[in-house]
């Protein structure tokens, strides 16, 4: 398990050119390339619950079940709460895209790019993998593993490089704090059920090809940044 987190941290997926220059505000167009990633993005995040879902199914130990039904509760929220971090986590992400300037209008003009897509797609595939190990490998080491190392980029991106309100940053504040829990309860249940040689197979096979999807899909947003005039609003 240690030498595959070692691996995970020299991936494309966590230090992709996209990612690095969105953060330090070198992209041509830093307020525009935030509103696009955040549609983009929103295309595959709205599906997160059905990516636990799939990986619940796929798990035969309860304890290992009820860890991702707490994430799915948490994800879930309370939609009555007037504790902002309490609320639905879907309704955080829209009011993100609301606060940038991503609306109806917008996202008619731009539709979800086949990349976006295929990333969906073939992740909620993975998910639904009925070989144990492929579908934890996805959603715990290759995704809320990394997911306070990817967010820094964008809240840096948000609060000193664009012209978006630095509240817009809120969402993944908040998921760089609690998502650092869930990685390490998803590391534990991954250990744990690492138990052979061909789950262990399987949750090599889940995690890096998930973080190759993740690349492609910085791969597809690169181009597009770099594609947009200085200073486009």
């Amino acid at each position: 398990m240690q030498s595959l987190l070692v691996d995970i941290k020299a991936h494309p997926a966590l230090n992709h050119p996209y990612l690095v220059e969105l953060g330090a505000g070198t992209l041509p167009d830093v307020t525009g390339a935030i509103r696009d990633y955040a549609h983009q993005y929103s295309v595959y995040s709205s599906y997160f619950v059905d990516y636990l879902d799939g990986v619940i199914k796929a798990l035969t130990d309860e304890a290992h079940k009820e860890e991702l039904l707490e994430n799915i509760e948490e994800e879930k929220g309370d939609p009555y709460a007037t504790d902002r971090e309490k609320r639905p986590h879907v309704e955080l992400f829209d009011e993100f895209k609301k606060q940038i300037g991503v609306d109806k209008a917008y996202e008619l003009a731009h539709p979800a790019s086949t990349t976006t897509l295929l990333w969906r797609d073939l992740f909620l595939q993975k998910c639904n993998s009925t070989i144990p190990g492929v579908g934890i490998g996805a959603i715990g080491i290759a995704t809320e593993n990394i997911v306070p190392h990817i967010y820094k980029y964008i809240v840096s991106a948000i609060e000193e490089h664009s012209d978006h309100p630095n509240d817009a940053s809120f969402f993944f504040r908040l998921h760089m704090d609690c998502d650092e829990g869930h990685a390490e309860s998803l590391i534990d249940v991954t250990t744990e059920i690492a138990q052979d040689i061909e789950t262990r197979e399987a949750i090599r096979f889940g995690v890096i090809s998930s973080l190759n999807l993740r690349t492609a899909f910085w791969d597809s947003q690169y181009a597009r940044a770099l594609r947009m005039k200085p200073c486009q609003n």
